[in-house]
């Protein structure tokens, strides 16, 4: 029995909707005739050239597709069209597909069109303006409807508002996004004709991603829920001046590019979110020197970050302190260390330190010998986190928990792997060599302290990718004669 053919049909719709192209779509149909059925009545479309060999054939699929749902009445859950026009034929039925869906409404709308040998990008139908059951809406590549400006924008229903290499002014976004009040998440990316993200009013507003490759002046943002800003420089022009006084909850906010260039460097910047908990640079150029200043709720700070995925490692953490992560991307050296070192005595307030090892050992760490001519005893933090590349000699391994210990001395270390530890023997070495200099580091220290060692079966359970294995201190405690 097809137990699949009798589930209802929105489950089955759902089931649906993780075909990733046509041709997977038309697969599911010669099943059966409630197949047939299903996939027929399945209002999510999702047409891209690229899924066809034949133009004509792609175009014509098109049009029966959009119109079979017109005449049924159906709003459509989603429409996705990515294709690049060609003839003026081509540029008919597109027109007309988008104002039969736009007539009918729909819920989510993707388009991506361009048109080869034009100057100009494909406009969209004004009827768009009026779809007031849209949620989301993702444009790349075309032009803005031509009574944007002119008529009453009916967007009441958006919550996701995407823009990208879209050509929009100053006032086009302020009027866009004033027009969209359930307004959670706006991008704008590499877009043209602006100056300034002004967005105001916005109670829902949560995020707002800016990727920008001309010059931005000014980021003007009136969101009281705003949780998370990104902002990408692409060119590293320069940071903007921002005003985000009303974003009470903006905690993380991820710069990718260069600071202002000026004298202050990125003061003037900092200074614009004084309640940010979170804040992760990722620069172009290398620095002599940073200074953020006005920002007395920041608990993380992250330098260079180049990678969005490790975002989340911050709020993953287990350890609530304020803390700095350290991704090391490129050429690492004992220089590095000795700077790290001279940090750690500013009063910056950090007790948590997380390093991840994934620099380039070019330089082997044979100056440690000189490193340990300074008098400065070790920065005492509560926690320290190395993350290892399991591609690495063990030697190299060695050098630079030595480096990492002449710098800080913590009261806990966890060492996690980004790939999964098969080699036994590798990994007990890396244990037992964690374990002797940690508890050498205190015993200069002239402390009773010990330290918890993983024990063999914690051993063989970290073969699996990211594990990670502890060592804590604890003092013991010294009974009383008697």
């Amino acid at each position: 029995m097809d137990r699949i053919s009798e589930l209802p049909d929105f489950i089955a719709h759902h089931i649906l909707s993780f075909l990733n192209s046509p041709t997977e779509l038309v697969r599911m149909s010669v099943l059966s005739k409630t197949w047939l059925h299903l996939t027929a009545s399945f209002p999510v479309l999702y047409f891209s050239d690229d899924d066809f060999t034949s133009r004509d054939t792609f175009f014509k699929y098109v049009d029966y597709a959009t119109t079979r749902f017109y005449l049924q009445n159906v709003t459509l859950y989603r429409l996705k069209l990515v294709a690049t026009l060609e003839e003026h034929a081509e540029l008919d039925i597109v027109n007309r597909c988008l104002e039969l869906v736009l007539n009918n409404g729909l819920y989510e709308l993707v388009i991506d069109i361009s048109i080869t040998n034009s100057s100009s990008n494909y406009r969209l139908p004004n009827t768009l303006l009026s779809v007031s059951v849209l949620e989301s809406l993702t444009i790349r590549g075309c032009e803005l409807p031509s009574s944007l400006m002119l008529d009453a924008v009916k967007f009441k229903s958006l919550i996701e508002l995407k823009l990208e290499s879209v050509s929009i002014d100053d006032e086009a976004i302020k009027h866009l996004t004033t027009s969209c009040p359930r307004l959670e998440e706006f991008h704008i990316v590499s877009c043209d004709g602006f100056k300034n993200v002004c967005v105001y009013g916005l109670r829902n507003l949560q995020v707002v991603w800016i990727d920008y490759d001309t010059v931005v002046e000014r980021i003007d943002i009136d969101a009281p829920n705003l949780l998370f800003l990104f902002i990408t420089d692409i060119y590293g022009i320069g940071a903007p001046q921002m005003n985000l006084a009303s974003c009470k909850k903006l905690v993380v906010v991820p710069y990718f590019g260069l600071p202002s260039p000026n004298s202050n460097g990125f003061t003037n910047f900092s200074s614009s979110l004084p309640i940010i908990e979170s804040f992760f640079l990722d620069t172009k150029s290398k620095f002599d020197s940073l200074r953020l200043s006005s920002a007395p709720s920041l608990i993380s700070f992250g330098y260079p970050l180049v990678m969005y995925y490790q975002w989340p490692l911050l709020r993953l953490s287990t350890h609530l302190n304020v803390c700095m992560q350290c991704y090391l991307d490129g050429d690492i050296n004992t220089l590095w260390f000795y700077m790290l070192r001279l940090f750690l005595y500013q009063k910056n307030g950090f007790e948590v330190l997380n390093l991840y090892i994934q620099a380039t050992y070019r330089q082997k760490f044979i100056d440690l010998e000189k490193l340990k001519t300074v008098t400065l005893p070790p920065y005492e933090l509560e926690h320290v986190e190395l993350q290892l590349d399991t591609h690495k000699e063990l030697l190299d391994y060695v050098a630079f928990l030595e480096a990492v210990l002449w710098c800080c001395r913590p009261r806990s270390l966890i060492l996690r792997s980004t790939s999964p530890l098969s080699d036994f023997k590798e990994l007990s070495d890396l244990v037992k060599i964690t374990y002797e200099k940690l508890l050498k580091q205190e015993d200069q220290g002239h402390t009773s302290i010990q330290i918890v060692k993983p024990s063999s079966s914690l051993l063989m359970s970290l073969s699996g990718e990211g594990r990670a294995m502890s060592f804590i201190k604890e003092e013991v405690v010294q009974e009383e004669a008697g």
